[in-house]
């Protein structure tokens, strides 16, 4: 959960755009049929292990969408928090006011990313630290609404 300052306002939450999970299908789809290609040693023990497989596989897949859900880019009227899940258990949660702003660079890397309309999002602060969120909808969005409030000093 955000602590957020008592005049300070959500603006908007990104999450990477739905494309990032089609390799995490593909690697789970495939995992769900791999035991088939064993289907001819029917026995008690096969059946145990496919269970086991399964289980795994189900944990797998419930990592990559704790992975997908839980990264997020939040933009406030005073901050921007980068929210990196790291596993299950672990997140890096990155923030910077408004006010350190320099420069916001969005890069639209190739056709498919210009087609779905997702790209990554460079923002270079007053320090020598700059931040880089990959993969979100719409980066312009998210760049326009944090020029705006820079511009403005923190205040929509």
């Amino acid at each position: 959960m955000l602590n957020l300052d008592p005049e300070e306002k959500v603006l908007l939450i990104m999450h990477h755009h739905w494309i990032t999970l089609v390799g995490p299908f593909f690697i789970v789809l495939f995992s769900l049929i791999i035991p088939w290609a064993f289907i001819s040693l029917l026995t008690p023990f096969f059946y145990f292990a496919l269970l086991i497989w399964y289980l795994i596989t189900l944990m797998m897949a419930f990592g990559f969408w704790i992975d997908y859900y839980l990264d997020a880019l939040v933009i406030t009227n005073k901050r921007v928090l980068d929210i990196d899940q790291v596993g299950l258990f672990r997140h890096t949660v990155s923030e910077f006011r408004m006010e350190r702003v320099q420069d916001v660079t969005i890069e639209v890397p190739n056709f498919v990313a210009t087609f779905f309309h997702y790209g990554n999002i460079k923002i270079q602060t007053a320090g020598e630290v700059s931040f880089s969120i990959s993969e979100v909808p719409y980066p312009h969005i998210a760049r326009d609404l944090i020029l705006k409030n820079t511009k403005q000093g923190g205040n929509p």
